[in-house]
């Protein structure tokens, strides 16, 4: 496999991302295609092993796939093309689409319509809202609750996170103290 260039491991893993679509378990098929029928650079266990690790490991499985069976062929620069080609037909279909819709954001249709749709959410979720408001803000303990925390996220710039822990310790606190009573 020494006379394997970088380019033709892009270019493959380029086809193959060209025709990806779906989730990580399309890519088999392509894989064992072009890369252990046509071109012999993985035999079916590796590639079934390949897959296995790309499920155990963080990040997109056709991605990871793609990384290990261009280490398997070139070694690290072998990853890199191979990633590369994976991506780029999504990368650039993003790019053009990002662009066609900078050209149609700017039609004053399409602006009103956004428009619209803003306000479509706002009201989605002031319902929303309003909807949780009745069924968890029920009790004074709660009522309490709820008002501490909209004064303390106003006031302090503390990690919204750290305010939900506190405030779900809280709640086990109260339920405790008040032997699981809505008081």
């Amino acid at each position: 496999m020494k006379n394997i260039t970088l380019w033709e491991i892009y270019k493959i893993f380029f086809i193959i991302g060209i025709q990806l679509l779906g989730g990580g378990y399309v890519i088999l098929p392509l894989l064992r295609k072009y890369i252990v029928e046509e071109r012999q650079w993985l035999s079916d266990e590796e590639l079934v092993d390949y897959f296995a690790l790309s499920q155990c490991t963080p990040g997109i499985i056709a991605g990871n796939i793609s990384m290990f069976a261009g280490y398997k062929v070139k070694g690290t620069l072998g990853a890199l093309s191979a990633i590369l080609g994976i991506i780029s037909p999504s990368f650039l279909c993003i790019l053009i689409l990002a662009n066609l819709l900078k050209g149609v954001t700017d039609n004053q249709f399409v602006q009103k319509a956004f428009w619209g749709i803003r306000i479509s959410v706002i009201v989605l979720i002031l319902v929303t809202v309003k909807d949780m408001w009745k069924k968890s803000v029920n009790s004074i303990f709660t009522y309490i609750l709820f008002f501490t925390v909209l004064i303390v996220l106003l006031i302090f710039s503390i990690s919204p996170a750290i305010v939900i822990l506190l405030s779900a310790l809280a709640a086990i606190l109260h339920s405790k103290i008040t032997g699981g009573k809505n008081a």
